[in-house]
């Protein structure tokens, strides 16, 4: 025979749970357990990257130094090849007036003095004073004879002057400079 419970659930007896609720219940405590398991992993995590981010930050700090003292040693490189150019090129465009001003110093004779020695490009214009038109023509002569250094020597200006109340002659020379 078959038997209806018509009684409401309240009434029911103690013998006669619900298989469903019971099911439920181990579902909802399996699925807080899983969450539960799942945050403790993801908290295990989290502090693992906060490990992590203090060890970065601190290699970030001293790469950050590093590279400061990088930048430093660059900017003290430069400086140093700037320095060296300028010495390279002093020392390059020393040369042909160390040599220059030797020559001229050979050449000179009692005869004649000099008063300015001036450089535009590859021209060189010596201005000066002699007692004879003879002290020039041997001076010329003689810058003529410097042939590697000095070419085109030509004689611009020869005038008569008088310093201090004696008649001299003032001349102009111009030549080409080699090198």
């Amino acid at each position: 025979m078959i038997r209806v419970n018509l009684l409401p659930r309240a009434v029911r007896t103690a013998g006669e749970r619900d298989w469903r609720s019971l099911a439920g219940g181990a579902a909802a405590g399996l699925i807080i357990l899983i969450m539960l398991f799942m945050w403790w992993g993801v908290s295990r995590q989290a502090g693992s990257l906060r490990k992590e981010i203090t060890v970065m930050q601190a290699e970030l700090k001293q790469l950050e130094k590093v590279a400061k003292q990088v930048d430093q040693f660059k900017k003290e490189k430069k400086t140093l090849e700037q320095r060296l150019k300028v010495i390279e090129r002093l020392l390059a465009s020393q040369r042909v007036p160390v040599h220059l001003l030797q020559a001229l110093s050979e050449q000179l004779t009692d005869e004649l003095w000099l008063t300015s020695v001036s450089k535009a490009g590859t021209r060189l214009t010596i201005r000066g004073y002699s007692f004879t038109d003879f002290g020039i023509a041997n001076f010329m002569t003689r810058l003529s004879g410097t042939a590697p250094l000095l070419r085109d020597v030509e004689l611009v200006v020869s005038e008569q002057a008088e310093v201090q109340k004696i008649t001299i002659k003032k001349f102009e020379i111009v030549c080409r400079i080699m090198g």
